[in-house]
């Protein structure tokens, strides 16, 4: 009984300090975007980057989809946060705010679904 509490407490702490991000499904959905976006760090501060997306309307001329899920993960493995700042779900476009920990980089892996 003890080992069970005990990889529950170990399961919760993983849990907190995953700070990925992922809105809506990905299930059935077309791949529209994946990059790998890096910056470096800032000495003493933290960094703060914003990142957006639009779908373009020459990929799809009779119509254009919207994004059904976002992706984004954390390769840092920091407590570093995104954040969906405008558009999103239902939306044509995505911004998200990217912010580091003090004196570490932001490396993350975006995938937005349509």
């Amino acid at each position: 009984m003890k080992v069970l509490v005990y990889l529950f407490v170990i399961a919760v702490f993983v849990f907190v300090e995953c700070n990925h991000t992922f809105m809506g499904s990905n299930v059935f959905r077309p791949l529209l975007f994946h990059r790998n976006v890096r910056y470096t760090s800032n000495l003493w501060r933290k960094r703060v980057e914003n990142f957006t997306y639009t779908i373009p309307s020459t990929s799809y001329p009779y119509y254009r989809p919207t994004i059904q899920g976002i992706l984004a993960y954390d390769l840092t493995n920091s407590s570093a946060t995104a954040n969906v700042t405008q558009g999103g779900i239902g939306f044509q476009f995505v911004t998200l705010r990217m912010k580091s920990d003090k004196n570490r980089e932001i490396n993350y892996d975006i995938y937005i679904y349509g």
